[in-house]
Parts: C-alpha cells; structure tokens; sequence
C-alpha cells in the first residue's frame, strides 16, 4: 500500500491532462485500484485528500493554496472509485467523458442519490444534456425535480471556447427531447434556479447580435405558448402559483416579469382574476405592481370583479410603493367611471392614503374625494375626520368644502393655502398626540431586568443542559458562575446526568465554525476533565478514549475540508480562532482559565463580571460586595475579570454605592471605586491593579487621557484606540459616477495588526480593536462583544461601520449585523458618543428599510433618554449627504414613517434636527431637497415656529431662485 500511495503522489503530481495520458495513465491506473478490496482503495483517501492543497512558507507564515486543475482531475477520477457519498467532496473535477468511461468499470450505489443532492457544493459538473445522457445510458436511476430546475436554465447556452468569446443561445434545444417541454420545464416554476440570471444573458447576447433573435427562455416559452408546444392556460397558472413558493426576490420579479412577457389577452385576464387577485399578499412588490397593471387594462370590462377588487386592495395601502398606490387610485377612477354606486366606497378606501407622508399622494385622494364624494354623507364626513391629524396643509385646504376642520378654525372655509400657513397653521389638531412630560432618566437596574441565579443544585444542572441552546449571553455566563459555586455540592451521578451536553460539546468541537460556541465547547470539555478527576477517577480511562476519538474525527474533519487540517484539538489553554488571528476572544478564554483554577484550587469566590441585570450591567453596590469578598479572603481577582466588571458597572446611584464602598472596602479597591463612582475623585495610589485603574478611566470619561496612568505598563496604545474615538474626515465626495459602495468609515486596520507585536495585551480593548470582520457578521459573536462594554461601545461599533456600513447594494450580513448593533444600543443606557451618532446617521440613511426603522426607535428612544447629541446628529446627516453618500430620499421617508408626530416632544426635536441637518447641506440644491423643505414646514407649521438661523435663511434665499424650490422656500423665508 505504501507504493501505491507513493505511486499515486507521483503519477499526480506529474500528469499533463491530455485524451493521451487519460487512457494511458489514468484509466489503468484506476482499473489497478479496483483489483483492490474497497477497504484497501480507502486508504488512498488521506493521501488524496492531502495533494489537493500545494503547502508554501514565507517569512514565517504557512499558506496553502489549490492544486492544479490536471492534479483536481487525476485525484478526482481515483477518489470516485475510493470513497464514499459523504467522501466524495472532488466530483466538480470530474469530467463528463471521464465519468462516461469510469461507469462501465465502476458504478457506486450512491450515484443517483448523490447527483440529486441539491444541499451539497460537491456534486458533479453535468448540466441537462449530461443529465439525461447518464439517464439514457441506465445509469442515473431517474433526476430529481429539485437539481433539475438547478440545470435546467442553462439548457439554451452554448459556451464559446475561445477565452474571450460570447456565448450564443439556442432555444430549439427546448425542442431536442420530447419529456423536456412536457415534464422538465415545469420544475422552473416549483423550486429555485438561477432562470432570472441566464435569461439576462441570453437577452444581453440578443442586444449585442450574438443571436439573430431573443433566444431567452421567457421569449421561447412565450412563442411556444403560441405554436402550440405549450398548454398556455397551464403556464399562466403555472406562473402566478409562483408567487405562493417563498422564492426569492430576483426569482419572484422574473415570474412577474414573464407573465407580461406572456401578453395575456383580456380573456385570459378576466379568467385569471382570482389567481392574480391572491397575489396582493405576496412580500415583493414588483409581483403586486404587475397585477395592478394587467387588472387596470380590464377595469372598464364588463367582466372585471370590482367589489373583490377593492376589498382585496384595501390592505395594499399599508404596504405598497406610491406607484403600485398610483394605479389603484387609477383603477378606482374606472370602477367609480362605469359604476356610480361605488362612490362613496372608494373614496372612503381611498381616505388610507392620507396616512402616507406623501403630499401628492394625499393630494390625489383628496381630488378623488371632491370629485366624486358627496359632502352630505355622514359616513364621510367622519372618516375624514379621523384621518386629519395625518393630512398636510394643502390638502386641508383642498378638503375645506367637506368642513375638514379642527376646534382651532371655525371660519376656514375662505382660507387659501397661504393663509392657512401664515396664519401658523391652526388647522392642524394638536391633539392628535399629547405632551409628553419632561423625558426622566430610565433606571438601569430594575426588578423587571434583574438576572436571577441559579437558586438551587437542580436549577444549576438544568441550565447547564442547555448551555448550547442559551440565546442570551447573559444566561451562558450566569451558567459559568454559577460552575464555581455549585461545583462541590456535585457527585458521580449528576455527571453522568450532564452525558448529552458533553456530548454535544464533543461535537461542536469537531464540527463547528463558529469560534463562541467552539471556545464554549471546549471550556465545557475542559471542566468535564476536572469533573471527572474530583469525582471518579476511575473513569478518567474513559474520558481519555473519549478525547482520542474527539482528535481522530477532527484529524479526519480537517484534512477534509483542505485548510484546516492543520488543526487538531487543544486544551483550552491552547484554544485559538480556526480561521482567523483575531484575538477578541481571548479575554474571554483566559476568564473561562481563570474559572478552571479556582475550581482546581477549590475558591468558591464569585466572579466579578457576572452581570446583575440585563443586558449586561452590574449593580456598582453589588460590584463592591464582591470586591469586599476578595478583600477579606486576601487575594486578588483575575485582571480580565475585575476590567470587565468595572467596565460593566451600572452608573447609577452613586451616591449609595459610594456609601457602601467606605462601609465595606479599604486601601486600593476603595480609591479605585471612588475614582470610578465619584466625579470629583481622581487616580490615587497604589496601582497594584493597572488594568482595572484604566478600565475605570474609560467608563468614567472616556475622552479624558489621565496622566497618571501614562507611566502604566499596559498603555501602550493611544489613548483614542481605547477609547474608540477616531476621526473621519478623509473621505471625500463622490469622483465617478460608478463610485456606488463606498464605505462610511475607513480605518487603517494596518496599524491594528502593528499594534498586535508592541501593545501589552493586558487590556481587553487591545483584543478587540485587533479584531477581524469575521468576528462580528453574525449576532452569535456581536452581541457578547457588544455587552463587554454596555458603558462605551465605541471601539466595536467603529469596526462595524468600517466593515459593513456600504451604501451601495446591501449584502445581508451587512443588514443584520448593522440591525443588531442597533438593537444593542437600544438596550444600553450609556451616552451615544461620536461612533454611535455616526453609526446612527449612517444608518437613517442606509438602503435597508429595517435598518432605518431600528435607527429611527434609537433616535426616539435616545432624546426621551437623554442620550443623544441631537445637534450633532444633525451635522453628521448634512455632512454624509454632502458626500453623496446616499439619497436625501430615504432619511426624508424614515422621518414621515417613523420619526413625524412621535410627540410634541419629539417634534422640537426633530425640528432642531432638521434645522442644523438643512442649514448644513450646499448651495447647490441635492435631489430630494424639495420634500425634506415640505417636510420641514409642515413641522413648523405644527409646532408655531419660524426660521432664525442666518445660516438656513441664507439659504433659503439662495434656492428660492430654484423655480422647482421657490414656492417652499418662500414660505418658509415668510413664516
């Protein structure tokens, strides 16, 4: 065997992939191994899979690239032949003639089951023609629909073999085989493919004359419907049920996209109302957009089901763009046209669009309602009514004739528009929301928020069991506390109790990405071999086998998956990121050692950081009763554990904590508690405790740098790395027009990594501005970082701005990572310094809708907390809108939706917002300028202010020479 392996590495490494070498090295070879027993041939299976990788060093550093494509072919031919299903990870390098010719001499049982599986990034390289070859030849049992529609849509392509050349498209291929039109292409329309894709190429070859004619699959489909080949009432209904299977967006716009392609006629329309009318619940808009439109050209039929109609649009107004609205409003126009009695429905249905923060929207609801409402109608009249409070000024006014008005005008029937908004506005009811008092400072730690411990041996056990299933960080770190206190009540019995969650760890070690639960996994692995050394050292033979098998798997795993397989278990001393250098963990690794020795050492004493209350806090009295503990016992907390909990400490009633230090702590841990809790208290010696004295610093003025601590071994950074506090002023505006994913903020992470070899590694923030974008894509490992410091945020959320706050196309970790730094900040209490005011105001102003929303709440909820620099706020806003980094449109859209009428409170708010936020925009008008001005004297308006900033008035001037801008602009100058 060892000359076979031997054999196999050279024959690998030399081979040149020809026809030639094909039938005289590698087949031969091949058919030598199948003389073998399959239990001989596995053994190859390391060997493969260790050639796959070529291995280099330079300067120190490993790295390991692909091998060649001729190699991946020989090792692939000899791997099928060797492994298993589950093995069989190099089958894309598997020719198709090559297959052809290993089949007669090999034919695995897995072989269908494997070429259906669609969950696998390992499967062959065979398209349709493949596909239905292999099943000719009897040796693909049947293909599933599911890796069908996965080919199907390259079945028109034709590749192009010169490197540079275009492909072409042929739609006759549709017609090569009879089951292809008459089963196979309804695949399309039951599970994902990337149709939307290839038809945009076979489009794109038809405008550039590569083909003759539309050679798509959506124009063939088409004239097939015509020709006959195709039922056509089947793929119409074939198409709109696609609307109903959960695809994605760009899948779901090609259907929508297709069905006009279709060009149903008015027939097929009025017979299809049912199945499109289904359609208005789907989630995308371009589905609803499309069956507007085909309902709006049989409106005025005689067939056409409008009392449906209007009651399954009713719910649209909620949740459909202002054109989908247009169209209904359109659609109304006809139904009211052919049939009178359904006036006053409509317009009563149409009074919804006063809830759009659109004026020409609201504008059209209001013609729509004096053209065709009846004044006299009771029923209107109160509808009207209830929806005033939401209504602009203009449409007031056009509404004025239906005595649309508020206590505050009794005599408006004659008032223009421009006296309504000179006269201050008083048609506006105020009492739409009420005055909210003067905003009172929420209490951190509260009964409702407070993290229970683990009260008994039971509870402790219990949450031990799902540690892995704990959502909460606060719960998993409760649970490593309560290890230390629970510890030497536990028995023989209570360990073979905790197998399954052992167990699990054991698994996660083996097969988990995510570095958290795998530091997790092996810290709980770690306290299973102390366990079982204080309880039973009979079984410590047991656990050893145990861990044997625990580096075989991973041995195995690792030379698998080709990049790893340098890794193997290691002690959670020795624990490390598998795939990056990042050390944001290790804080939390030497915390969870920490915890391992007190347990060897048989201290029961608490854990400094374990937090008090939600999400992350500690009481400040509770802090000094733990402290008072390692004071009495005469012996010092672990570094990593006393920063984090002065780092978490709540900053709330000082004045007791204080009291209660004097009471109970003396020398060093007195000062350092006064220092912390006490704002007129500075650094006193000694400084036994370096660390804990910076850790202080930072929490109680984290902008200022005290001197004292400059001489300390562990500030080796600059104070504004700690502290989180970078500038950002190099980006500059917009060059290209292309110019469409630049980033908020671009820090020079190369001066992170310099940093890695000169900084102390003492302090915890060190191992966190060092981190990579790898350890903060995903909610699993933000938001235990995040709750390391719910007093001062900055450094991490400067890392999630830099990595994911693009204003171009959203990727989604971008949205879900920006979505929970938001929900985090949320649920702090801590002053929103200048990286979160910038991750607030880039986020009004980013793509994602979901985003804006959790930025508008934070944006709410800070004012009333007094959190928020609301100026500040303002001048980031004008300044990124200046750079051209986003449209004007989305922020003036949030503010309409979620930010406008909060409270009268929110509303000074928001009109100082604006007020610093218009005054800092160019001259030159931006796009969207006009809306946010509208936008802006309606508020005035409401809260019976006028411009006094020489700045905005200068401006005002200055864009009231705009004939699109001079009306708002003047009437903002005359307020």
């Amino acid at each position: 065997m060892e000359e076979l392996k031997k054999e196999l590495e050279k024959l690998s490494k030399a081979y040149v992939d020809t026809p030639e070498n094909e039938e005289k090295i590698l087949i031969p070879f091949v058919k030598r191994l199948l003389e073998l027993p399959m239990k001989e041939r596995r053994k190859l299976l390391p060997v493969i899979r260790d050639l796959q990788w070529i291995k280099s060093k330079f300067a120190g550093f490993s790295s390991e690239t692909t091998c060649s494509a001729a190699r991946a072919h020989f090792l692939s031919a000899v791997q099928f032949v060797c492994a298993n299903k589950r093995e069989m990870d190099m089958a894309y390098h598997v020719k198709f003639d090559t297959l052809c010719k290993l089949l007669p001499l090999y034919y695995p049982t897995w072989l269908t089951d494997f070429i259906n599986d669609d969950k696998t990034w390992f499967n062959f390289d065979l398209n349709y023609e493949q596909l239905t070859q292999l099943m000719d030849m009897g040796y693909l049992k049947d293909i599933a629909p599911s890796r069908i529609a996965h080919v199907f849509p390259w079945i028109t392509r034709i590749r192009n073999k010169e490197p540079k050349g275009n492909d072409t498209f042929n739609s006759e291929l549709l017609l090569k085989r009879d089951i292809t039109l008459k089963e196979h292409i309804w695949t399309i329309f039951e599970y994902e493919s990337s149709i939307d894709y290839q038809d945009d190429c076979a489009k794109e070859a038809y405008k550039k004359r590569v083909t003759a004619q539309d050679e798509s699959i959506s124009a063939a489909l088409y004239r097939f419907s015509l020709d006959g080949h195709l039922d056509r009432e089947r793929l119409l209904k074939a198409t709109l049920a696609t609307f109903h299977r959960s695809f994605k967006k760009d899948m779901a716009g090609w259907f929508a996209g297709f069905f006009e392609t279709l060009q149903p006629t008015t027939g097929e329309l009025l017979s299809l109302q049912e199945e499109m009318m289904q359609i208005f619940t789907s989630s995308y808009t371009k589905p609803v957009n499309v069956m507007l439109q085909q309902l709006k050209s049989i409106a005025s039929e005689e067939g056409f089901r409008y009392q449906e109609f209007i009651e399954r649009a009713a719910p649209l107004f909620f949740s459909s763009p202002k054109n989908s609205l247009l169209t209904i409003h359109t659609i109304f126009e006809k139904i009211v046209a052919r049939h009178p009695k359904m006036r006053e429905v409509c317009c009563i249905t149409l009074c919804q669009l006063f809830l759009k923060k659109d004026e020409n929207l609201q504008k059209k609801a209001a013609d729509f309602i004096i053209k065709y409402g009846d004044a006299s109608s009771s029923s209107l009249q109160e509808t009207l009514q209830s929806y005033q409070p939401e209504m602009f000024q203009s449409v007031q006014a056009i509404l004025i004739s239906f005595r649309v008005q508020s206590a505050g005008v009794s005599n408006a029937t004659d008032m223009n528009l421009e006296e309504i908004i000179h006269t201050g506005g008083n048609i506006t009811d105020e009492t739409s929301f009420n005055e909210e008092p003067s905003p009172e400072t929420v209490r951190i730690c509260r009964e409702d928020n407070h993290i229970p411990f683990p009260a008994s041996k039971e509870d402790f056990l219990f949450q031990l069991s799902r540690l892995f299933d704990m959502e909460e960080s606060w719960e998993i770190e409760t649970t490593v506390a309560a290890i230390i206190a629970f510890h030497p009540q536990l028995n023989k019995e209570d360990f073979d109790r905790m197998g399954p969650v052992f167990q699990r760890a054991t698994n996660i070690v083996a097969n988990s990405w995510e570095p958290y639960e795998e530091l997790l996994a092996t810290f709980l692995l770690e306290y299973q071999r102390l366990w079982t050394q204080t309880t039973d050292t009979s079984r410590t033979g047991f656990l050893r086998n145990m861990f044997t098998r625990l580096e075989e798997r991973l041995k195995g795993r690792d030379q698998n998956r080709g990049a790893y397989d340098e890794r193997s278990f290691k002690r959670l001393a020795d624990w490390k990121p598998g795939y990056s250098d990042a050390t944001c963990f290790t804080p939390v690794q030497q915390l969870w050692l920490n915890v391992i020795r007190q347990l060897k050492e048989n201290n029961t004493l608490p854990l400094l950081s374990t937090p008090t209350h939600t999400p992350a806090y500690i009481q400040a009295t509770e802090l000094i009763r733990r402290l008072a503990a390692y004071q009495e016992a005469g012996t010092k907390p672990c570094p990593w554990d006393f920063q984090l909990a002065i780092a978490r400490c709540a900053m709330e009633g000082k004045e007791e904590a204080v009291t209660t230090a004097r009471q109970l702590l003396q020398d060093e841990y007195l000062h350092l508690c006064l220092f912390l809790l006490d704002e007129n208290t500075q650094p006193e010696p000694p400084y036994n405790h370096p660390t804990g004295w910076v850790a202080a610093g930072l929490v109680k003025a984290p902008e200022t740098e005290f001197e004292v601590f400059k001489s300390f071994a562990c500030c080796t950074l600059p104070h504004n790395y700690l502290a989180g506090d970078y500038g950002w002023n190099k980006l500059k505006p917009k060059e290209k027009s292309y110019e469409t994913d630049r980033r908020l903020l671009e820090l020079d992470s190369y001066k992170w990594h310099k940093y890695v070899e000169f900084n102390s590694h003492q302090l915890w923030q060190e191992h966190l501005i060092i981190n990579s974008k790898y350890n903060i894509d995903d909610s699993r490992y933000m938001e235990p970082l995040l709750c390391y410091f719910p007093n001062r945020p900055e450094p991490l959320i400067a890392q999630i701005i830099t990595c994911y706050m693009a204003f171009g196309t959203p990727q989604e970790d971008s949205k879900r990572t920006l979505t929970c730094a938001l929900r985090m900040l949320l649920s702090f209490h801590c002053p929103l310094r200048e990286m979160s005011l910038l991750l607030l105001g880039g986020s009004l102003l980013f793509v994602d809708k979901t985003v804006r929303s959790y930025a508008a709440e934070l944006w709410v909820e800070g004012l009333a907390a007094r959190r928020i620099n609301n100026r500040r706020v303002g001048e980031i806003l004008a300044r990124l809108i200046t750079m051209e980094l986003a449209p004007l449109k989305r922020f003036t859209t949030q503010v309409y939706e979620s930010m406008y009428k909060r409270s009268t409170f929110h509303n000074r708010q928001l009109e100082e917002l604006l007020t610093v936020f218009i005054s800092g925009l160019p001259d030159k008008p931006v796009t969207g300028l006009k809306q946010l001005l509208e936008l802006y004297l309606e508020l005035l308006t409401i809260n019976h202010s006028k411009v006094t900033d020489e700045q905005l008035l200068q401006h005002l001037q200055e864009w009231a020479t705009n004939s699109n801008l001079k009306k708002v602009a003047t009437s903002l100058s005359n307020l």
